[in-house]
């Protein structure tokens, strides 16, 4: 994904300056950088860095290395830009929702459900959020109501979502499955 929208950047910055010199051609601009597309992994985290040391305050470049980690699957590395990102723009719900995904990668589920929350109060029509959200609650946490509220409230926003028909089959199981306490005989019961 992160991938995708380093090459989408690239063509639009194609489309919107042609190409000056062949040498050029594979570049985005990172505010005052260009960071090579297509290159290995090595060189374009060098790229990065490199315009990070000139300008530790870009934000294009600071996303760029974080969602740089995030695909190479160094979630400790992506949350540490993120972070570094949402000093600079801390009402980004993308790089927040992206660093709720790698704090779910490491195994911290609360801070995951913090960064998708907060990305959905930032931006309440962000349905990646409230979709990691549901994913986390459900599978990790087991918090089945808090899942299918999340979800729910992703179908209020669009109900014609990609997964709806699976999410409502999810939001149904999750509200009708009863935990043992609910199966219990004296529950509600006055004594």
């Amino acid at each position: 994904m992160k991938k995708t929208l380093l090459l989408l950047i690239l063509c639009i910055s194609i489309t919107v300056t042609g190409c000056r010199k062949k040498e050029e051609a594979g570049s985005v601009d990172v505010g005052g950088g260009n960071v090579q597309a297509l290159q290995d992994t090595g060189q374009i985290e060098a790229q990065y860095k490199d315009v990070l040391a000139k300008d530790p305050r870009n934000y294009e470049a600071t996303v760029g290395l974080g969602n740089h980690y995030f695909d190479a699957g160094l979630p400790e590395k992506a949350i540490e830009m993120y972070q570094k990102a949402l000093e600079i723009n801390p009402n980004d719900a993308n790089v927040r929702t992206d660093m709720g995904t790698m704090y779910r990668t490491t195994g911290n589920f609360d801070k995951a459900i913090e960064a998708f929350r907060k990305s959905a109060s930032i931006d309440p029509m962000h349905e990646q959020a409230r979709y990691n959200l549901g994913v986390t609650l459900y599978q990790d946490k087991k918090d089945l109501k808090g899942a299918a509220d999340a979800w729910e409230e992703l179908l209020k926003i669009n109900p014609n979502h990609p997964n709806a028909e699976g999410l409502r089959q999810e939001i149904s199981r999750a509200r009708n499955q009863q935990t043992p306490e609910s199966k219990s005989p004296s529950r509600g019961w006055v004594k």
